[in-house]
């Protein structure tokens, strides 16, 4: 029976230290890719945030961030918008209490401006205007926003 009992400890933590790694790291709710005539593309994600504190038994408290990559016609992601908000749903509604906006250039030739968010019901938004440069020549403009919504059920897009 001692034999059984290590055997099965053995495997129970073997089972933890390697299915552990890949449950963490899937934050990654939702992508969606939008093509544009151009060839480029805006490349959406949905993530979990981790959200700390007691949750009530009426309601729940989630945060969650949405990204829109511009990924340039030769596939790579140039700039980014993203918004992160935080939503409270149960009893049928659902509210954003938070929102906060964020974007940054991921290329030199890219400058990121005009960052602005707010929120508004269920809805949490960011608004940012990426611009490629030739030298000190505006070449390319580019305006995103991003809006993340929380259903009644927690249900995010």
């Amino acid at each position: 029976m001692k034999k059984f009992t290590t055997f099965f400890t053995i495997i129970s933590m073997i089972l933890v230290f390697t299915l552990q790694p890949a449950f963490a790291q899937s934050n990654v709710i939702s992508v969606d890719i939008e093509e544009l005539p151009d060839g480029s593309r805006f490349i959406t994600v949905i993530e979990d945030v981790p959200t700390p504190g007691i949750q009530p038994f009426d309601r729940t408290t989630e945060t969650k961030s949405k990204t829109v990559y511009y990924e340039n016609s030769a596939g790579k992601s140039v700039w980014y918008v993203r918004v992160t908000g935080t939503f409270t749903y149960g009893d049928g509604t659902a509210r954003c209490t938070s929102a906060t906006p964020s974007a940054a250039s991921l290329d030199s030739n890219w400058k990121v401006s005009d960052i602005t968010g707010g929120k508004s019901g269920n809805k949490a938004t960011a608004t940012a205007t990426g611009k490629r440069y030739n030298g000190n020549i505006v070449v390319e403009t580019v305006t995103k926003t991003v809006t993340l919504t929380c259903g009644p059920t927690g249900m995010f897009y």
